[in-house]
């Protein structure tokens, strides 16, 4: 019991703290947002610790990513139109540490008077190889050899002064399931703003018979702006016992007004 306590404990304060540890180095956090304003700067920090036994090289490096059906795709710095290359700053973008020595990095965001869109971006922290190494790194690639993986700090910059919050419901209907017992519907939830959204998307069942409306399954993603993602909600069969409606209701917050569609649908 006092293991199970002691692990569920470390759980937790991982998940609060936000702590990534990758074999023997650590960076904290994991996620950096920022909302500077056109002609503002924004400073945050990241820690980097190393738990190995020898003098390390780490290098921090800035990455673009595209989201594609959902998942980020990494891409070269630069390479898109929300990229954070002009506007982000990592000081130091290289350095060594002692064993058990720890550094902050700072994280410096310094936006144009009229950038009001949003960007983003990874920071990828890891062991930095030598160059006289490289020789040796092409020969062992192909030997099955685990190599040290970086650690990458998602990072966001929209301004507070955006407030371009929109989503739309593309599509809702019910879809085949590969289980007997379950019911699938889906639906494929646009951004066509310009702000990085988590909505709440749930269904509600509509009883004909007795005017009862119940809440059913919910899923959150986040969608990023331009992008559509597909969500699928499952709810068990016996939920649905009688003629009715289900309603897809879809709210990513921020004061707007929830969008809904509906269906009808029978046991």
């Amino acid at each position: 019991m006092s293991f199970y306590k002691n692990f569920l404990c470390f759980f937790v304060l991982s998940c609060l703290f936000k702590v990534s540890i990758s074999q023997d180095f650590e960076v904290a956090p994991v996620i950096l947002k920022f909302d500077a304003n056109p002609g503002e700067i924004q400073e945050k920090s990241i820690h980097v610790k190393n738990y190995g036994n020898k003098i390390q090289a780490y290098s921090a490096t800035l990455m673009d990513f595209k989201v594609v059906e959902g998942t980020k795709v990494r891409a070269k710095k630069g390479s898109t139109n929300r990229s954070l290359e002009e506007v982000l700053r990592i000081t130091p973008n290289l350095f060594k540490l002692n064993p058990n020595e720890d550094i902050y990095l700072n994280v410096v965001v310094t936006v144009p008077k009229d950038a009001l869109s949003t960007h983003w971006g990874y920071i990828d922290i890891g062991p930095s190889k030598e160059k006289e190494d490289y020789v040796l790194d092409k020969q062992t690639l192909s030997t099955g050899i685990k190599i040290v993986p970086k650690i990458e700090v998602l990072v966001n910059q929209s301004p507070k002064a955006n407030q371009t919050y929109h989503s739309i419901i593309e599509d809702f209907s019910e879809v085949p399931s590969t289980i007997d017992s379950i019911r699938v519907f889906r639906t494929h939830i646009k951004n066509d703003g310009d702000k990085i959204l988590r909505p709440d998307v749930h269904l509600e069942y509509g009883v004909y018979e007795t005017a009862e409306l119940i809440k059913l399954a919910g899923v959150e993603k986040t969608v990023y702006p331009g992008e559509s993602v597909e969500f699928d909600l499952k709810i068990n069969k016996n939920m649905i016992t009688s003629k009715g409606q289900i309603a897809l209701i879809l709210d990513y917050g921020h004061n707007s007004k929830l969008e809904g569609s509906v269906i009808e649908v029978d046991p």
